[in-house]
């Protein structure tokens, strides 16, 4: 018994690691008509979720790659007012977490602060 566990463990974990992510895909004037358009299964070979916001021309989400996103973040974006934020667990993306990097940042100068006070 022993050992037909053995050799059926290993195929289960390939086929349980060869679901395909699920991210919302959608193009959207603000974060909520975005969503209202829903999430879908990603093709096998993408590996991560983009939300794309501009500062006027909306929100864009989508299935992308590691790849890009490490580009992304080591080079920038070169069009002004253009954000944009990836991550890589199923329908992570349903924030638009560019707009919440402005509270983030505050909300971290307030802890900062708060610690340097208690010392």
């Amino acid at each position: 018994l022993k050992e037909c566990l053995k050799l059926l463990v290993p195929p289960a974990l390939i086929l349980l690691g060869n679901e395909a992510l699920k991210c919302y895909t959608c193009m959207g004037s603000n974060n909520d008509d975005c969503n209202r358009q829903g999430s879908k299964s990603c093709p096998s070979y993408s590996d991560a979720c983009t939300v794309v916001v501009g500062h006027d021309s909306g929100v864009m989400k989508s299935c992308s790659y590691k790849s890009f996103c490490s580009q992304a973040s080591s080079q920038g974006y070169r069009a002004p007012g253009v954000k944009v934020h990836c991550c890589y667990t199923d329908d992570c993306n349903v924030n638009n977490f560019a707009s919440c990097l402005p509270r983030l940042s505050h909300w971290m100068l307030f802890l900062l602060l708060l610690l340097l006070l208690l010392h």
